[in-house]
């Protein structure tokens, strides 16, 4: 029997392969998960379009991380990032604003709650001012142009924008 068999494959490679199935799984699904389902919209103008691009682009590169994952790798080999170095505080905090975030965008609105996670963010980063103030002003307001005026995703309407 080989080292990559089946039957020895690691928890990260059976992990990615999980994730593209459920991507796969969820993206065939869509019709049934999205509610109405506009049918007759055209694919670039339907509400599906976005969650669709981004559940394929899951399915088409967890197979290629698999492809990539076929032989081995040595630690000192790869161009993978040293998790050991991060700063965890900084990881939790991260995911913690993230967590507001959701919550805060069918309440606030997406660019609005866009714009103060990233500005919450940058702080808690330790990022200058200027370069908070800049980043999130300008990645808000592109985020939301792509989402909201290219891609047509629905947020709702919130208090705010």
């Amino acid at each position: 029997m080989s080292p990559h068999s089946e039957s020895s494959w690691s928890w990260d490679r059976r992990l990615v392969l999980l994730v593209s199935l459920v991507a796969a799984t969820v993206l065939m699904a869509t019709p049934r998960l999205i509610t109405p389902f506009p049918a007759q919209a055209a694919w670039y103008e339907s509400a599906a379009f976005f969650p669709r691009l981004a559940l394929a682009l899951a399915c088409i590169a967890g197979l290629f991380e698999l492809h990539q994952r076929r032989s081995a790798v040595e630690l000192a080999d790869s161009d993978e990032l040293d998790s050991s170095a991060a700063n965890m505080r900084q990881a939790l905090g991260m995911l913690a604003l993230f967590g507001l975030y959701m919550l805060a965008v069918p309440f606030m609105g997406y660019l609005s709650s866009t714009w103060l996670f990233l500005m919450a963010s940058g702080a808690w980063l330790g990022l200058s001012r200027r370069a908070t103030l800049g980043l999130s002003a300008l990645l808000s307001l592109g985020m939301w142009a792509v989402f909201v005026k290219v891609l047509k995703v629905y947020f709702g309407h919130g208090w705010l924008i």
